[in-house]
């Protein structure tokens, strides 16, 4: 249900920005998130990208990662073939204009902002949902400042098996 309800939520939040051009104001949104003591994910992505398909599909809608994003998380999503208009550090820019200026010109590419705007961590590529959401208890839980993300890896005791199957204990907890 929930992945339906997201899903639904990112076609229409698509379709809207396919007619309209949207100003967004990601000052704005750093100072509610904060004040609303959420992380700040900007993911950057675009048409006719499959890697930016596959993430937003098997990824951003495993209902796991979306329920932990609602929670936790004010996603800012960046289509950068949309003509937006994206207010970041005082500016005004378009979506391509925004990835360049601040150095991610990648697709796609999850930012994780601190509460001056300022990248704290970055995500750049496709990752699968159990990694992906490792990545986000990561951020959440500020061990970002502390440890590398392998280190938190092999503290949480999260693993890949020799044929690449994800060991993943917090789907083996009881």
């Amino acid at each position: 249900m929930l992945k339906k309800l997201f899903k639904t939520f990112f076609a229409l939040a698509l379709l809207q920005t396919s007619l309209l051009s949207n100003e967004i104001n990601i000052d704005k949104i750093l100072k509610n998130a904060h004040n609303s003591n959420k992380e700040v994910m900007l993911y950057l992505h675009r048409v006719g990208c499959s890697y930016c398909n596959s993430m937003q599909e098997f990824t951003l809608e495993d209902d796991d990662v979306a329920e932990y994003l609602e929670n936790n998380f004010q996603v800012i999503q960046i289509n950068i073939s949309h003509k937006d208009t994206y207010i970041y550090k005082g500016e005004k820019s378009g979506g391509i204009c925004l990835a360049k200026r601040i150095g991610y010109d990648f697709y796609p590419s999850a930012l994780f902002l601190d509460d001056g705007g300022d990248i704290k961590y970055a995500s750049v590529g496709y990752n699968d949902e159990s990694e992906f959401l490792v990545i986000l208890h990561y951020i959440y839980s500020h061990s970002n400042s502390s440890m590398k993300l392998d280190t938190y890896k092999e503290k949480i005791g999260f693993q890949k098996s020799q044929d690449n199957e994800i060991i993943d204990p917090r789907k083996h907890e009881n």
